[in-house]
C-alpha cells in the first residue's frame, strides 16, 4: 500500500525561489528553480513508471495521480510550476517564471 507523499511548506518553498539565482531560459523568460527532491522519495508509492515495467499497482497510480495533482494544483495557484530534471527524469524541481526589466539583457 503506498504511503501519503510528501507535503510542502509552501511558503518557504517561495522564500527559496526568491533566494534562488536566476536564469534566462531558451525562450527569454528569467526562470527560478529549487531542487524538491526525487519521485522516489516525494511521491506516495516511491516509483517510478516506465511503459516496460509493471511494479507499479493500480493502488499506486492512484495515489500519486492524486498526489501529483494536488501538488500541481497548488504549485498553479501560487503561479509555480513542477518539473522534472533535465539531467534525471527521477528529480523534481519547481520554478517560477518571472518578467524580465525593460532594458534587462536576455542573454
Amino acid at each position: 500500500m503506498p504511503g501519503v507523499g510528501a507535503k510542502f511548506n509552501w511558503d518557504e518553498i517561495e522564500r527559496l525561489l526568491d533566494a534562488a539565482e536566476p536564469v534566462v531560459d531558451e525562450a527569454g523568460n528569467r526562470v527560478r528553480m529549487v531542487y524538491l527532491g526525487t519521485v522516489f522519495s516525494l511521491t506516495p508509492s516511491g516509483k517510478y513508471y516506465t511503459f516496460w515495467t509493471g511494479n507499479q499497482s493500480e493502488e499506486d497510480v492512484e495515489a500519486d495521480t492524486q498526489w501529483w495533482e494536488k501538488v500541481e494544483e497548488e504549485a498553479e495557484k501560487r503561479g509555480l510550476f513542477i518539473t522534472s530534471g533535465e539531467d534525471d527524469s527521477c528529480d523534481i524541481f519547481i520554478g517560477r517564471v518571472e518578467d524580465l526589466e525593460e532594458g534587462e539583457n536576455q542573454e
